[in-house]
């Protein structure tokens, strides 16, 4: 066999394959054998008709494209072998170029290159934000309006009101063809002055602030130019002119801040517990958001100063997980991605290019520079933060899957990967962040003694069979289905 390769820019390789000019013949008969056993021959019993019979009954085009079949499933493995080749999936025969010599030409997608470069050098203060006094207020403040009744007056608005209204919005510039009416008439109710739950930014930021000494039956237009920042991207600039028609007026009478409050609230006893725990709450989420945010930033700069080649079925791959996961937050909305689509006002190929693939782009190159990172920082895995993660794995999937259910239609084994999977990624991206936080802190790193360490698996590398073998067999020997979740800890998402 002669081979030429062709390294290509998207991370491919041509390769074409030529065999000696007796091999098509060879494949004929191999092809002949195959239809003889296959197809019914009168006179015959399957497997013994002649090759000249067979050539008379399924015709010389069919019986040569099954030869060619035959031939690129044997010659492909053969072709990868001696080119060197290792795939990181499956290629594709692009064309025959011809039949005499057999001659013919593939597309293989190579396996991701990352090239880091000096993360070493990079240096991030690592400063937690910090729950205020006012944090808290604030919070008490949106819990207090939320328990709050609203009782009808006859007066005119002010501040703290809750005011029911309709509205219709018309632009006052509309372009060739555009409905001038920008929203039609709809019925809402708006608290003057509320930003603490971010009733007051529709249909324009500090809309509610309008509303102030109308009252029941009054009317009012409201000129708005959308600014050109505004986050309602095809408005920017545009001139509208809301009507508002007041249907009523409402006080909201708030609940006295006090111990008895806080016992309706759930197992408080006075409002320094109810404090307490919002605090500590608060706490948790912004040290949740800002570790997010700060690792995203590290991951991010390490991105930015690599050299990162991968072809393009990967990218297509990640591209149907955020499109996936698209789908199933808008299916809890009750919303399917057709209806979304046009809302937003886009073609799938538009909210793919504009949505989709930098999502899947951002999340494929972070995953693969952390990977590489694994491996040069040769972190490897404890049995017992294997254990850990395969625990939280487990009892989120309870959490969140009819584990019955799902038994009825995936094997258990299938599900032991998922869980394998995700418990292998899940230890490695802590390990792997936390020795990123020592490196940006500008610590001295030492590695720590560990009891048995498996090798960290890169998550590319485990989703070949054989990986996920390996360490199901590890996570089997330290941990079962009936463990018990081992730590609540939330993992920082990179």
């Amino acid at each position: 066999m002669k081979i030429e390769t062709e390294h290509r820019d998207d991370h491919q390789v041509k390769v074409i394959a030529e065999l000696e000019p007796e091999a098509l013949e060879q494949y004929r008969l191999q092809a002949a054998r195959k239809f003889s056993r296959e197809t019914k021959i009168p006179g015959f019993r399957p497997g013994k008709a002649p090759l000249s019979v067979v050539r008379r009954i399924v015709g010389e085009e069919a019986l040569t494209q099954q030869a060619v079949e035959l031939m690129v499933d044997a010659v492909y493995p053969e072709m990868l072998k001696e080119a060197d080749l290792h795939p990181s999936y499956p290629g594709a025969l692009e064309e025959v170029i011809s039949l005499e010599p057999p001659k013919m030409s593939f597309l293989v997608p190579l396996a991701a290159e990352v090239t880091l470069g000096d993360y070493r050098a990079l240096r991030k203060d690592y400063t937690p934000a910090t729950v205020t006094d006012e944090d808290v207020d604030t919070f008490i403040t949106r819990l207090q309006t939320s328990y709050s009744t609203a009782e009808p007056v006859e007066r005119a608005a002010q501040e703290g009101d809750l005011v029911s209204v309709q509205v219709q919005g018309t632009l006052t510039s509309p372009n060739e063809g555009e409905e001038p009416e920008f929203i039609k008439q709809t019925s809402f109710q708006a608290l003057i002055g509320d930003s603490t739950l971010q009733r007051d930014n529709w249909p324009f930021p500090g809309f509610s602030k309008e509303l102030v000494c109308l009252s029941a039956g009054d009317e009012k237009d409201i000129t708005y130019v959308y600014p050109e920042d505004s986050e309602m991207e095809k408005m920017r600039g545009r001139e509208i002119i809301f009507h508002v028609d007041v249907q009523n007026v409402k006080e909201m009478k708030k609940p006295e801040l006090n111990d008895e409050f806080a016992k309706t609230l759930g197992e408080f006893e006075t409002m320094d517990d109810l404090r307490k725990a919002i605090r500590q709450q608060q706490e948790e989420s912004k040290n949740a958001e800002y570790e997010r945010e700060y690792f995203n930033g590290l991951v991010d700069e390490i991105v930015e100063t690599s050299t990162i080649k991968y072809p393009p079925q990967m990218l297509e791959e990640e591209e149907e997980s955020v499109l996936k996961s698209i789908q199933q937050n808008l299916s809890q909305q009750r919303l399917d991605l057709e209806t979304y689509l046009k809302m937003v006002e886009l073609s799938r190929e538009e909210f793919i290019a504009k949505e989709v693939t930098p999502t899947a782009k951002r999340r494929l190159e972070r995953s693969l520079v952390l990977d590489q990172v694994a491996r040069d920082e040769k972190i490897q895995l404890e049995q017992s933060e294997l254990e850990t993660a395969f625990n939280e794995a487990f009892s989120e999937l309870q959490s969140s899957t009819d584990i019955t259910k799902m038994r009825r239609e995936v094997s258990d084994e299938r599900i032991s990967e998922f869980l394998t999977y995700e418990a292998a990624s899940r230890a490695l991206n802590r390990r792997v962040m936390q020795r990123l936080k020592q490196i940006a802190s500008g610590e001295e790193i030492t590695e720590p003694a560990t009891e048995e360490a498996a090798p960290a698996e890169t998550s590319a590398e485990i989703e070949t069979p054989a990986a996920v073998e390996e360490i199901a067999d590890t996570a089997s020997e330290v941990t079962g289905p009936e463990s018990t979740p081992a730590s609540d800890a939330e993992e920082p998402q990179a």
